[in-house]
């Protein structure tokens, strides 16, 4: 008998061992963030016509950034960063509390000043928008993440064929653009 003990206790300690490594596995899954979705939503289509303008300059384009989160009540701008493509890419960033009233605002504020917003993405930790104009592509992100101040970027990319060749290029020389 003593030795169908030994082999039931064996088989005993590998149940409880496999039950423990299950218990961890699935509490790890309990306890991991949800999976988020990354998929951008479209936008329906503006009622106002796309902007037909010769393509802004990325100083315009930067005054429209100036101007609409001013207009929101967002700010003030962190000190811009030194892009490899200069006239390609135009940045705005801020860091702290922005509502969810005041990023509304400046999606509004931005509309007005002829970008149309081509889509959206919402998760837990942060909401995106995409707008457009001319050959300007527009992300704005505002970053909501447990213990970390808030952060609101906008950093819109030219999609000239010039701007396209200096994105290539500086990709090739081993330079991050953005």
């Amino acid at each position: 008998m003593s030795g169908t003990n030994a082999r039931n206790r064996k088989r005993l300690k590998a149940a409880a061992v496999v039950l423990a490594g299950l218990a961890v596995v699935i509490g790890g899954a309990l306890l991991a963030p949800d999976p988020e979705t990354s998929e951008w939503v479209a936008e329906p289509t503006p009622s106002q016509p796309p902007y037909s303008g010769p393509g802004p300059t990325s100083e315009q384009v930067s005054a429209d950034f100036e101007a609409a989160t001013a207009a929101a009540g967002v700010g003030p701008a962190a000190p811009p960063r030194a892009f490899a493509v200069p006239g390609c890419l135009a940045p705005w960033e801020t860091y702290g509390d922005v509502s969810d009233g005041r990023l509304t605002a400046l999606l509004e504020s931005l509309t007005s000043r002829q970008w149309q917003l081509t889509g959206h993405r919402k998760t837990k930790r942060n909401v995106a928008s995409s707008l457009e104009k001319g050959t300007w592509r527009l992300t704005v992100i505002h970053d909501k993440r447990a213990g970390a101040p808030q952060h609101l970027s906008l950093v819109a990319a030219n999609s000239t064929p010039a701007c396209e060749e200096a994105f290539k290029r500086a990709q090739a020389d081993g330079m991050q653009a953005v």
